[in-house]
């Protein structure tokens, strides 16, 4: 059944009863249904249904509906680039990248991977897809980003003449959830934003797990599917907000929300290392790489947005 087909017949109704798929938005020629937006968000709307204010109970449900939604249109216009590129994966480019996984995480059995996945609440064929949506996004970004991002020579001289030319140097690794600001947001999305940043912020101080909240909520296509995770980073990677923040932290403390980069960001600092400095012969590649990924997390956010104002996208839910 082709996904366009909005009417949908009722399993165990009567044979003329019929159930309307409601449209949440409209990308390009593609949508999203409602039950997707209601699939995805149902993980945490348990807790939020414990919530004993109403009103703050459906405040909180609609702000989770929009992250949600806004993620799924960013997976559209993905998934729509990779056709226009005549990019595909296959079920081998899928298996090597599960593999993959599996020796990063102690070299998981085909067993355990699929314990993981019931006790997650997924099975094997939906990862797969999902893996799948990794992949076609990297190869998109790869060449509409990664081919316009160049870090010179003199790019890599000049962060180890400002930063690690003598003495020790210290580097970070921090983790972090990005919830968007739209343009031209008016007082009241402003102040909607900033408090379900804050609500985020409690729910990972609460104890949630940081990388899961950020796979779901942060709006940073470039680290969302890594959790969040930064990597190590010296001075001047980031924005001046953050980076004041972060290096003032501690090992496991999350804070936030700051605003920073055309949003509100929720951190939380992972490790601390104080290394001796090297001669940049030693540290030039590493450093390339560094530069290089804060280039391509700027220019991913910058692609998004052009595309999103290139593509027909019509939200309808709210």
């Amino acid at each position: 059944m082709k996904r366009a087909a909005l009417l949908l017949l009722l399993l165990g109704a009567p044979a003329q009863a019929r159930v309307v798929e409601k449209i949440a938005a409209v990308v390009g020629d593609d949508i999203v249904l409602s039950s997707e937006v209601e699939e995805h968000a149902a993980p945490f709307m348990q807790e939020i249904a414990a919530i004993p204010n109403t009103a703050q109970r459906a405040t909180r449900a609609a702000a989770l509906r929009r992250e949600v939604l806004d993620r799924l249109v960013d997976e559209r216009l993905i998934i729509q680039q990779a056709a226009e590129l005549k990019l595909t994966v296959s079920s081998e480019d899928i298996d090597r990248s599960i593999e993959q996984i599996k020796r990063e995480n102690g070299g998981l059995t085909d067993a355990q991977l699929s314990a993981e996945l019931t006790r997650a609440g997924q099975s094997m064929a939906s990862y797969r897809q999902e893996i799948k949506k990794q992949i076609l996004r990297y190869r998109v970004l790869n060449i509409a980003v990664g081919s316009k991002v160049t870090v010179s020579d003199a790019d890599v001289q000049g962060y180890y003449d400002g930063h690690m030319k003598s003495g020790d140097h210290v580097q970070v690794r921090a983790s972090h959830i990005f919830v968007a600001i739209p343009d031209n947001a008016d007082a009241v999305t402003l102040k909607a934003k900033e408090k379900f940043a804050h609500d985020l912020l409690d729910r990972a101080k609460g104890g949630e797990d940081f990388a899961k909240l950020a796979k779901e909520f942060s709006q940073d296509p470039a680290t969302r599917d890594e959790g969040g995770d930064l990597g190590y980073f010296g001075r001047d990677m980031l924005p001046k907000p953050i980076e004041e923040m972060v290096f003032s932290m501690k090992i496991g403390e999350v804070r936030g929300p700051v605003r920073a980069d055309r949003g509100f960001h929720v951190i939380k600092l992972v490790d601390r290392r104080t290394q001796e400095v090297k001669p940049l012969a030693a540290v030039k590649e590493e450093l390339r790489n560094q530069l290089r990924q804060k280039e391509m997390e700027r220019q991913t956010k910058n692609y998004l947005t052009e595309l999103r104002k290139k593509t027909l996208v019509d939200v309808r839910q709210q």
